[in-house]
């Protein structure tokens, strides 16, 4: 039947579909730049710019303050508006994630099943779906976790990782949710448990926590749109300082059947990965499975906390996809290679029909959204 039909291609075919696949998605990225410019560029700033200003200097220290105060300090030295700030940093950002993305293709052996999982709407191409969304300070947390799936084994950069995960903590607390990936990929990296390192960034990342919400202060303690508008960033509407009294679940219990979609869309990412490693990597699936259920049941207060269940699954997503990745067998060659997997038809079928149905489903806030906007 077609559905069962195996995908053989050339290896020069292979390769010629890698070259085109990563120019087509280099081309998306620098759409979403060009859309992230024309919002940094708007009289009046949204969500893509709000809560990376969130600061100190109203009311002190507090939950995500530490980038904003960082870019008060800039402005003040070179006098570069917050806005292009902002711009800059989503864009090394981004190009970061898309180039250390895009690099897997030449570290491991891949076949189209893989590119198929790479170009999901929830890993690769979440910025182009959600430009409203695209930028904002989780890819700091997915940089981070990318650098690391590189970098050799080694004390310092374990060192290192374990500094970045705690800074990151007060850009965006959010990261503590998916604090068991932080564990998963130095296990993955060393095939190892560090009792001694695993112990110490718990702590830390508990106690950084703990400061956070004992002493940090609210996001708006009642001055920071007016001390945004003498800085140059005046907003109208949909930004975190008036949007944040006003989270709530029950807003969740209103929409349920549009979050009960979200929820079934992170689990049938979970699943495209995992059966990927029950099929090719099998020796691993247990391992896959035990520490998805630890990340799931961790990461699930978030979602509580937060409607923003996109981005959570945005995240949640890429850094499956991270560890996923390095259960690949290691390309050697210093050219493209792919490997032996048997790929059927269904695989890629199933791949597209899902990636249309999360499009359909984010289509309120997509890239037509953006057209609409500026173009017509």
């Amino acid at each position: 039947m077609f559905f069962d039909t195996l995908i053989n291609m050339p290896e020069n075919k292979e390769r010629s579909l890698v070259k085109y696949f990563s120019i087509v998605i280099v081309l998306i990225y620098i759409g979403v730049f060009i859309a992230l410019y024309l919002k940094a560029d708007e009289p009046f700033s949204a969500w893509t710019l709000s809560d990376w200003l969130i600061n100190y200097t109203d009311g002190g220290f507090k939950r995500r303050g530490l980038l904003g105060e960082m870019f008060f300090y800039i402005q003040d030295i070179t006098r570069l508006k917050l806005q292009f700030q902002i711009f800059i940093l989503q864009i090394m950002c981004l190009s970061g994630i898309l180039y250390g993305t895009l690099l897997y293709l030449k570290k491991y052996k891949v076949d189209l099943f893989y590119l198929a999982i790479m170009a999901s709407p929830y890993i690769l191409l979440f910025p182009a779906l959600t430009v409203r969304n695209a930028g904002r300070r989780e890819v700091i947390l997915i940089l981070i976790m990318l650098w690391y799936s590189f970098v050799k084994k080694s004390k310092l950069n374990d060192a290192l990782l374990w500094i970045f995960y705690v800074i990151f903590l007060f850009i965006h607390e959010a990261g503590f949710f998916f604090f068991p990936f932080l564990l998963w990929i130095n296990y993955s990296k060393w095939q190892k448990i560090n009792i001694k390192y695993f112990l110490s960034i718990t702590v830390a990342a508990f106690a950084t926590m703990g400061i956070i919400y004992f002493f940090g202060g609210n996001v708006n303690e009642g001055e920071s749109l007016s001390i945004l508008k003498s800085r140059g960033v005046v907003f109208q509407k949909e930004n975190i300082f008036d949007m944040e009294y006003y989270f709530d679940f029950n807003y969740v219990l209103q929409y349920k059947l549009s979050f009960l979609v979200h929820a079934i869309e992170l689990l049938i990412m979970v699943f495209q990965m995992g059966l990927y490693v029950y099929l090719f990597k099998k020796e691993s699936f247990y391992n896959y499975l035990f520490c998805n259920v630890i990340c799931l049941l961790w990461v699930t207060p978030l979602y509580y906390l937060g409607i923003d269940w996109m981005r959570w699954n945005y995240i949640y997503s890429t850094l499956l996809f991270i560890v996923f990745t390095l259960l690949l067998k290691r390309n050697d060659s210093g050219v493209i290679s792919f490997n032996n997997n048997a790929i059927k038809s269904s695989y890629l079928i199933f791949s597209g029909v899902f990636y249309l149905l999360v499009l359909l489903h984010l289509q309120h806030d997509t890239m037509i959204e953006w057209i609409q906007s500026y173009l017509m």
